[in-house]
C-alpha cells in the first residue's frame, strides 16, 4: 500500500466494510415501507367489507335491540331473505370475471321455474286436479334448461361479437315472456308433492337448508374461480383477452363456459325459491338482474382492488338486504327507504374508487 494511500482500518478514514455490506440504502429503506404500506393497504380493503357489514348490524341493532339482533330476523328476514339471490350473483360473479354482463338471469330463471312448475303442480292453471310428475326430471329439466339458455346468449356473444348488454337484454325479455306463455302468466300453486318443498323449508343443525345450500354453491363457485385452472382461464380473458389469446386460451369457449355456468346458477335459485314458497311466480325473479349486479360491483369495491370475486360478492349482496331489513324498522317512507338504499351502494363504492383514483396519480 502506498503512502498516498488511505488505510481503511485506520480512524476517521470514514470506511467501514461490515456497516457497508449490511446497511440498507435509503432505496432500500423507501421499497422496504412502499412494500409495508401496501400491504397494509391489501389488509384494510380485506376488512372493508366485513367491516361495513359490522357496522351496519351494530348501528341497526343499537336503534333496535330487541328485533332486529334476534337470530330470527338475522336468519329468517336477511340469510334466508338473500339465498336465492347469492346463488343468482355467484352465477354473475363467473360472468363479470371473463369481463361480461348477463341482464338476462332473471328471465332464465322464470323460465326454468315455470317450467320446473308445470310438471310437477298439483292442479292445472285451471284449478283442476293434476298429477304431479317426477321431481327429480322436473328438476333436472328446469337446471338444463338454464344452461340452455346461458348457451344462447353466450354463443351470441362470445363466438358472433354481439354486445353481451344487447344479447343479455334482449334475451332476458324473450325469456320472461315464454316463461308467462308457458304459464298463461299465472302463478302456479300447489308445488307440495313429492318432497319438493322439503329440500327448502327442512333444516340441518338448526340451520336452513336454504342458506347451506346457498353457501354451498357459493363455495363451489368460489373454488372454481380461485382454485382451478378454468378460473385463472377466466380472470385472464377477463384481463386481457387478446394477451390470453395469444397465451392459447380459447377465450370464446371461457366465455361461452361463463354464460353457461350463469344461466344453471340462475335456473337453481329461481327452482330454490319455488320450493321455499310452494308456488313459482314468473314475477319473483324480476329484480335479480340489478340485485345480482350491485352485489358484485360492491364486492369489487371492497376486495381485490376492482377484480370480481366470490366472497365480495356474497357479502355484498347480504350488505344490501342488511340495509333493507334495517330500514324496514323505521318508520321511513317506502320510496325513501328504496333511495337510501340506492345512495347507500354508491357509497360503498366511492371510498376504494377514491383511493385507485389517487394510487393512479
Amino acid at each position: 500500500m502506498s503512502p498516498d494511500t488511505p488505510n481503511p482500518h485506520e480512524a476517521g478514514a470514514g470506511f467501514d466494510p461490515i456497516s457497508e455490506e449490511i446497511s440498507p440504502t435509503p432505496d432500500a429503506r423507501s421499497v422496504a415501507a412502499a412494500t409495508t404500506t401496501s400491504r397494509g393497504r391489501a389488509i384494510l380493503r380485506q376488512s372493508l367489507g366485513p367491516g361495513v357489514l359490522l357496522a351496519i348490524v351494530a348501528f341497526f341493532g343499537a336503534l333496535y335491540p330487541s328485533t332486529f339482533l334476534t337470530r330470527t330476523n338475522l336468519e329468517t328476514n336477511v340469510l334466508e331473505v338473500v339465498t336465492f339471490l347469492i346463488i343468482v350473483a355467484a352465477g354473475q360473479t363467473v360472468v363479470m370475471v371473463v369481463g361480461d354482463f348477463d341482464l338476462s338471469v332473471g328471465g332464465v330463471a322464470a323460465l326454468s321455474t315455470a317450467v320446473t312448475a308445470s310438471f310437477i303442480a298439483t292442479a292445472t292453471l285451471d284449478g283442476q286436479p293434476s298429477d304431479p310428475g317426477s321431481v327429480f326430471w322436473a328438476v333436472l329439466l328446469g337446471l338444463l334448461i338454464g344452461v340452455v339458455c346461458g348457451l344462447v346468449s353466450g354463443w351470441l356473444v362470445s363466438y358472433l361479437g354481439v354486445l353481451a348488454f344487447i344479447v343479455t337484454l334482449g334475451m332476458a325479455q324473450v325469456f320472461t315472456s315464454l316463461a308467462r306463455y308457458r304459464v298463461d302468466g299465472k302463478p302456479v300453486f300447489g308445488l307440495v308433492e313429492n318432497n319438493f318443498v322439503d329440500v327448502a323449508s327442512g333444516d340441518a343443525g338448526g340451520i336452513s337448508n336454504k342458506i347451506l345450500i346457498a353457501f354451498a354453491i357459493a363455495g363451489i363457485v368460489w373454488f372454481l374461480l380461485d382454485r382451478t385452472v378454468l378460473g385463472r382461464r377466466m380472470y385472464a380473458v377477463g384481463g386481457n383477452p387478446e394477451a390470453a389469446r395469444l397465451s392459447g386460451i380459447n377465450a370464446a369457449r371461457v366465455r361461452l363456459i361463463a354464460f353457461a355456468i350463469a344461466g344453471l346458477l340462475a335456473a337453481a335459485g329461481g327452482i330454490l325459491q319455488a320450493a321455499s314458497t310452494a308456488t313459482a311466480n314468473t314475477t319473483a325473479p324480476q329484480g335479480w338482474m340489478l340485485q345480482s349486479i350491485a352485489g358484485v360491483f360492491i364486492g369489487m369495491a371492497m376486495f381485490r382492488n376492482g377484480r370480481p370475486n366470490l366472497p365480495g360478492t356474497v357479502l355484498g349482496v347480504i350488505l344490501l338486504r342488511t340495509i333493507d331489513n334495517g330500514l324496514n324498522f323505521t318508520s321511513l317512507n317506502d320510496f325513501l327507504q328504496s333511495a337510501i338504499s340506492g345512495a347507500a351502494i354508491v357509497v360503498a363504492v366511492l371510498p376504494p374508487a377514491i383511493s385507485r383514483l389517487r394510487a393512479n396519480r
